[in-house]
């Protein structure tokens, strides 16, 4: 009977054991996708990063030959007031 209480214990110790295997390869496995997905998260983050620097390398030129075009339009407007104030003056 001693025997059968022994063997009853040894195989709950083996079968706990094995359940916390189990667990710890389970927890294991999960890491590494969480890992490989968390890498792919950082990949596509350094993605948009680059797309996100190019597009405001892209902004500061367009807003540079924006201010350009403004000035000049600006300065044919006033050239126009002028040549319509002149031309006013020798129609009277």
């Amino acid at each position: 009977m001693n025997l059968v209480v022994k063997n009853a214990a040894g195989q709950k110790v083996v079968i706990i054991f094995a359940a916390i295997v189990i667990l710890s390869l389970v927890n294991i496995v999960g890491l590494v996708v969480s890992t490989k997905h968390i890498k792919e998260l950082t990949a596509k983050v350094n993605q948009q990063a680059m797309i996100i620097e190019e597009k405001d390398k892209q902004l500061e030129v367009d807003k540079v030959q924006y201010t350009s075009l403004a000035a000049r339009l600006h300065k044919e407007v006033k050239k126009a007031g002028e040549l319509e104030a002149e031309l006013k003056k020798y129609r009277r």
